[in-house]
């Protein structure tokens, strides 16, 4: 047997594992989680070397588990339920009458390759506005700024994190999945939408950090409108999945951006 039937043989028992782009943030988030490990005794003076990002990395997943842990209580709490509610309800009504007609009106393949595009950019945009906000906070020491892009990015990979969760717990059919049903634990990832639940951790986190800057609150939600919206038309994901994964990273940001914050304008 020569390498290249060896090599075929190998392909066909062996599935090639294909990233999407929230998983790659979850592989980054989990490789900065070990190095705060590491890194969690150390001196915590200087938080933009590697060890310190590393150690705040570490503190916000422990922010976050702490979080997780009172999701039960938190959730039957009435101020929570006002709105809980009616998100489940409308989620279900989604998806009993209204993702299938959806998802097969479109039909155009150049607006599913357009709008899967528009996706990914503005994913990029808002992991490189965390990434510099980070990195000019950390250069013109300006601690808040620097929190702000750290708990921005921070959110995003605990958003991703519970998302996945979900995804393989749900393990929803994609709309491209034929007949197009979206059956649930039918073999996919749709339901909830990634890019949703990672963009709208990001605008929240914003919009909680610089709450009386009106233009920046409202620039993030509509970059994370837009993100979370273009899944629909890119036939990537339902109707049900994308109200689904805005509702977890809003809900995510907003804790993450209100809690403990490491400094003060």
């Amino acid at each position: 047997m020569n390498c290249c039937s060896l090599g075929f043989l190998i392909s066909r028992r062996i599935p090639l594992i294909n990233f999407s782009m929230v998983e790659r943030i979850l592989l980054v988030w989990f490789l900065l989680a070990t190095m705060g490990v590491m890194a969690h005794a150390q001196d915590a003076k200087k938080p933009c070397n590697v060890s310190g990002f590393a150690r705040q990395t570490w503190k916000e997943t422990e922010q976050f588990g702490d979080g997780l842990k009172s999701v039960p209580r938190a959730a039957i709490r009435p101020e929570n339920l006002i709105w809980e509610l009616p998100v489940l309800a409308a989620t279900g009504v989604m998806i009993a009458k209204v993702d299938r007609p959806a998802a097969n009106r479109i039909q155009s393949t150049s607006l599913q390759q357009t709008a899967s595009l528009w996706s990914n950019v503005g994913l990029g945009m808002e992991l490189g506005s965390g990434a510099l906000g980070y990195g000019v906070g950390c250069g013109y020491h300006h601690s808040y700024l620097r929190d702000t892009g750290f708990k921005a990015l921070a959110a995003m990979g605990a958003a991703g994190t519970v998302d996945l969760g979900l995804k393989l717990a749900f393990n929803r059919e994609f709309p491209t999945t034929p007949p197009g049903a979206g059956k649930f634990w039918g073999g996919g990832r749709s339901f909830p939408s990634g890019h949703s639940a990672t963009s709208f951790a990001f605008a929240a986190v914003v919009a909680h950090r610089y709450p009386h800057k009106q233009w920046l609150k409202w620039s993030a939600y509509a970059l994370a409108a837009g993100v979370s919206l273009s899944r629909y038309p890119a036939k990537k994901h339902f109707p049900s999945d994308i109200l689904m994964g805005a509702t977890l990273g809003y809900v995510t940001g907003a804790y993450l951006g209100d809690h403990y914050p490491c400094a003060t304008r």
